[in-house]
């Protein structure tokens, strides 16, 4: 169901301002209630326009006092949810509502940005610096590829959740962003690829015995694999195994290039 938008509240202007506080949602995080005091400040420009009455806007502003605990790149796209929670929904059933969409939002988050899109960009970027070796090329793929999907959310976050109110929930378990995913998961599979053999290949020019090379070459390879299995056996996330598997191969790398072998 697509929620009809009340003609009497305007959010012109709202989204740019969500979107600018949101970089600061973490500023004040305690282990108490986590975000609650960056998530209201991020909040507020929403919570000034459904509350001109200054009273039941501080009241509104101690609701939301709760702890809250998001992906921040959500933070926005929870705002514009809230945002709509307040609207159509009497005071006392909004909090229940929000604590299950946040921990929908960060569950969400978490497994985007953290799992897939921040080792795919550190894995993009350290191919192209190599690539280009000497020059920022590799550090502008890095920001870009992080950035562009996350910048994207946070800037048409708070437009979506108050325009879409909980269909957004439907939308993320849809079938093209779950192909979204498994996309992201495939190039980061073939750049991880790529990048192991560019640096075991650049590693086999080193002045050294090319027997010994190979063999420590080849051996690295080998016992990076049994790494990964014996890691992801004992359940550890993707993104851990991808980074201590990528430091691995770096470390031979590095081994290689400044001759460090004993023949």
């Amino acid at each position: 169901m697509r929620y009809k938008i009340s003609d009497s509240i305007s959010m012109r202007g709202v989204n740019r301002r969500v979107f600018e506080r949101s970089f600061l949602m973490e500023v004040l995080w305690n282990y108490e209630k986590k975000q609650n005091i960056g998530f209201v400040f991020c909040f507020f420009p929403a919570l000034e326009r459904l509350y001109p009455d200054e009273e039941e806007r501080r009241e509104a502003i101690r609701r939301h006092l709760e702890p809250v605990n998001t992906h921040p790149s959500m933070g926005p796209l929870l705002a514009g949810l809230t945002a709509r929670l307040e609207h159509d929904l009497e005071p006392s059933t909004i909090i229940p509502y929000r604590k299950r969409i946040m921990a929908t939002l960060a569950a969400y988050g978490d497994r985007f940005f953290w799992s897939h899109l921040k080792p795919l960009a550190a894995v993009c970027g350290t191919l192209f610096g190599f690539l280009f070796f000497g020059s920022v090329v590799g550090i502008v793929i890095l920001l870009a590829t992080y950035n562009l999907p996350q910048f994207f959310l946070r800037g048409r976050g708070f437009l979506m959740g108050w325009t879409e109110g909980l269909q957004i929930l439907q939308i993320l378990k849809s079938p093209g962003i779950a192909a979204i995913v498994a996309s992201a998961r495939d190039v980061l599979a073939v750049a991880l690829g790529l990048l192991t053999g560019l640096i075991l290949y650049l590693g086999m020019k080193v002045p050294v015995p090319e027997v010994s090379v190979r063999l420590v070459a080849g051996g690295g390879l080998f016992v990076a694999a049994l790494a990964a299995v014996a890691l992801f056996r004992l359940q550890m996330p993707p993104a851990a195994v991808i980074y201590l598997i990528a430091l691995g191969v770096f470390s031979i790398f590095v081994f290689l290039q400044t001759g460090m072998l004993v023949v």
